[in-house]
C-alpha cells in the first residue's frame, strides 16, 4: 500500500531588481545599488508612491561630498524673461545684444523677406 502526497514545488525568492544610484555616482560614490519598493497608492489620483531601498532593505540615503560647503556650490536660478522685442534692423539687434539682450530666433516675417530678429531680456 503506497501513499501519495500532493506537494507544490517551492518557488525561488524573487530577486529585487537593483540598479546603480545615479545621484551617488555623480557625487563620486560609484556602485551604490538601489531598488524601488512600492509604499502605496493615492486613491484619488491612482498614482503609486515608491521609496528607494538599499541592498539590505533599508531606506537609501544619497551620498554627497562632505568637503563642499554651501558657499562653493553653484546655485542655479532660472532667469525670467522680462521683455521681448522683434527687430528688422541688424545693427539695432547688435546694439541690444551688446547691452545684455539674448538672441532667441529669426524668421522671414514679411512679404519682402526682411528678417525679424527676436531678442529677449532676462532678469
Amino acid at each position: 500500500m503506497s501513499t501519495m502526497y500532493q506537494a507544490e514545488a517551492s518557488k525561488p525568492l524573487q530577486q529585487k531588481k537593483m540598479q546603480e544610484c545615479n545621484r551617488c555616482k555623480s557625487a563620486g560614490y560609484p556602485n551604490q545599488m538601489i531598488g524601488f519598493e512600492k509604499t502605496g497608492q493615492d486613491p484619488a489620483t491612482g498614482k503609486i508612491t515608491w521609496r528607494l531601498v538599499d541592498e539590505n532593505g533599508t531606506v537609501h540615503k544619497h551620498k554627497f561630498f562632505l568637503d563642499s560647503s554651501v558657499e562653493n556650490s553653484p546655485t542655479f536660478r532660472r532667469r525670467r524673461v522680462i521683455d521681448i522685442v522683434a527687430i528688422t534692423d541688424a545693427e539695432e539687434a547688435r546694439k541690444l545684444l551688446a547691452s545684455g539682450w539674448e538672441y532667441k530666433t529669426s524668421y522671414p516675417a514679411t512679404i519682402s523677406n526682411i528678417p525679424h530678429y527676436i531678442l529677449v531680456k532676462r532678469q
